[in-house]
Parts: structure tokens; sequence; C-alpha cells
């Protein structure tokens, strides 16, 4: 993909331009005529590099978009106007990223560009959903609001990503520091022991000797460990270049017990909260359902989801369409259907969102309040156990050293 500047007629016959992405220019003139505008001149952009928003030291994270989301949103809804609040961005954000892109997205709108289309450059950081809910409140003159939407779906996408990590740093500090004991154990203190009971002419003990026998295999056990490590890389990249092939992975994980449930819940609080907030800013249906398709995270129900398009566009129900979905929570479909009788569509989707994000939050908390005991036990008995075997055998060494 490439980025072209473009210049066009408006249907009342004034001068717009901007930039847009697109494959070739005859691309990049159809998506212009797409936007109820006459294309006069298109041109390839001389900088494409700047588009990718490299900051500082690298690109923009999630927090850097949803801090800068909330910042401009509240400036906005202050009614301060866009180009001044994107100064005030430049000069007193707290962070130099945002301040970074606040600058770049300033001297796009001072060429021309609308914020959808400034924003649509880095279309890979803001995501297409973004730029919907920008570029419809530019339409209907309250893109304060629309950022206070979006700003909200991205800090609860935030929220829900923290508490995740949170709940997983004990359990990887328990399996860190059972590596590190269990590799003092085997590499230092059972052959410091071994060679003794050699010298002494004495049998070793079979806990020290199958230690020293796992020690001996480190070669092979390393080899082993690198082996699973580059499988797991091969299927990443597999994965990324080969859609079916991460659809059916998806697929597999969906039908899985306990995480099947838990992906679910999550890909459809995902589809929900986007979708809703699209709505609620003023997008329309079918456009939003793309875009909240987009915003899944798992592959095979994103696909399910973005064939939602055709179904609606000739007048299914939405919540018709999404009870035909495997996997999808039938909850979904049904509180959909009391929405969209009430009149009700976007509250009731942001309802259902905010349902399976608490419900996923529990499940995190006590598969890790679980997994903790578990875990320590587990790990106690490993290290203990080597811990007994090496004590064993110096116990054995005093034998020997009393005879």
């Amino acid at each position: 993909m490439a980025f072209f500047h473009y210049r066009a007629f408006t249907a009342q016959g004034d001068l717009a331009q901007g930039e847009i992405e697109a494959r070739s220019r005859e691309e990049a003139e159809e998506a212009v005529w797409g936007r109820g505008l006459t294309p006069f001149e298109t041109w390839p952009a001389k900088n494409a590099s700047e588009s990718a928003f490299f900051l500082g030291r690298g690109q923009l994270t999630s927090n850097d978009v949803a801090g800068f989301t909330r910042e401009l949103a509240m400036l906005l809804e202050a009614d301060v106007p866009l180009d001044r609040a994107l100064v005030i961005l430049q000069e007193q954000s707290p962070n130099a990223r945002r301040r970074k892109l606040a600058d770049t997205v300033l001297q796009r709108l001072l060429d021309g560009s609308s914020l959808s289309d400034a924003l649509e450059a880095a279309s890979a950081v803001f995501g297409d959903g973004y730029i919907s809910v920008v570029r419809a409140g530019e339409a209907m003159g309250g893109i304060g609001s629309a950022l206070a939407q979006m700003a909200e779906v991205l800090e609860r996408r935030q929220e829900l990503r923290a508490r995740m990590q949170t709940a997983l740093i004990y359990p990887l500090v328990l399996i860190g520091l059972a590596i590190v004991s269990t590799s003092v154990v085997v590499g230092v203190l059972a052959p410091a022991v071994a060679p003794i009971f050699a010298e002494g002419g004495r049998p070793m003990p079979a806990g020290l000797q199958f230690v020293i026998d796992v020690e001996a295999q480190w070669p092979f056990l390393l080899g082993a460990l690198l082996f699973l490590l580059l499988c797991a890389f091969w299927l990443r990249v597999e994965t990324k270049r080969r859609p079916k092939l991460k659809a059916s992975l998806d697929r597999f994980l969906l039908d899985l017990p306990l995480v099947g449930k838990w992906k679910a819940q999550r890909g459809a609080a995902q589809f929900a909260r986007t979708l809703g907030a699209l709505l609620k800013a003023g997008v329309p249906l079918l456009s939003g359902l793309e875009s909240a398709a987009q915003a899944v995270d798992g592959a095979y129900l994103r696909q399910q989801l973005l064939g939602l398009g055709d179904p609606v566009a000739n007048g299914a129900r939405l919540s018709q369409s999404l009870a035909q979905i495997p996997c999808m929570p039938l909850l979904v479909a049904q509180l959909a259907a009391v929405g969209e009788e009430a009149g009700q569509l976007a509250p009731m989707l942001l309802r259902v969102a905010a349902l399976f994000e608490r419900a996923t939050e529990r499940a995190v908390e006590r598969t890790m309040s679980l997994m903790t005991p578990l875990l320590t036990v587990l790990i106690a008995t490993l290290v203990g156990g080597l811990v007994l075997t090496v004590m064993n055998a110096v116990l054995g060494i005093n034998e020997l050293a009393a005879q």
C-alpha cells in the first residue's frame, strides 16, 4: 500500500485536498470518488515513511493512542478549536510520542487534510474503526463526542489488558525462580557431590544418579527446547502468511472446553463495544459492522463477523445474523434483538460488552487464583525433591567419612 495526495472538487464546487492510502493511482482515484468527491489531481506522497508515525525510539503504542484520543476529546468537548487543541497537545502533552503525533497531525491539517485523512495515514496504528468514528464525527459536526466514544473503547481495552498482565506477574515470577533454583541444584550442587562417591568406591544414590543423568543430557534438552521454539516461531509466521491456517487454529481453540468459552466471550465483547461506540458516534450500521469485526482478535470469529454485511444489507436483522454464527454466545443475539425492538441497539451493545468484559475479568481472576497455589505446590515439590536428593547424598558422604 502507498499514500497519495489528491485535489478534488466537492459537490458544491469547492476544492478539497488530502491524502489517501491505496495500491495504485487508479485505486486512489476510485477511493476519492467513493468519498463523494470529483478527483482533479492525484500524485504519490513524497515521504511515505512519515505515514508510519515512527516517533522517537519506536512506533506509537496503544497507550499512546488512547491517551492522545482522550486528551484531544477533552479539549474539543471544551469548545477548543481543532488546530488550537493540537497546538496545546504539541506543547503540553506529558508524553513525547504524543507531542510528536500532535505535531504530525497538525502539519497535515495545515496542508489541507481533514482529521480523518491525517489519521488514515497511520491506519495500521489507529485502525479502520477509529478512522470511521472520526469521519462520522466530522460529518455530524461532533468530533469531540466521537473521539470521547473512541477513547472509552480504547481505555477499556487497555484496562482489560492491564488486568491480565497483572494477574500473570506472580505465576511468571514463580516459574522464573523455579528455573533458577533447578539450574543451581542440577548444574552446580549435584556435580560437586557426585565425584566423592566415585572416589570412595560407593555406589551413587539413585536420586543423585538421576539428577546427574539429566545434567549429562543438557545438550539434548537444550536442542529439544530450541526445536520447540523454532516450531512455535514457524507456526507464528505461517499463520500470518496463511489466513486459513490461522482461522483453523483459532477454530480449534474455540472448541476447547474452557479456553474456547473465554475466547468467544472476549471476541463478543470486542465486537459489541466497538460496534456500539460506532453506532453511538453516528456511523451507519453497514459501515460499522466491518470496522467492528476488524477489532476482534480471533481470526475465525472475525471472518464470520465480516460476513454479516451481506445479510444485513439484504434486510436481515443484526440479531438474526448473529444467531447464525458458530461460537458466538447466544446472549449477544438475544440482547441485540431487544435493542432492535426498542430502537436502542447501540446502548444495548455497550451493555453486552460490559457484561462479557466483567465475565472475562472474573474468569481470568478465577484461573489465576487457582493456578497460583497449583504452581506453588508443583514448584515446591520439584525444587524440594531435588534439594532433598542432594541432601541425602551429602548425608551419605558423612557416612562415608565415618567409615
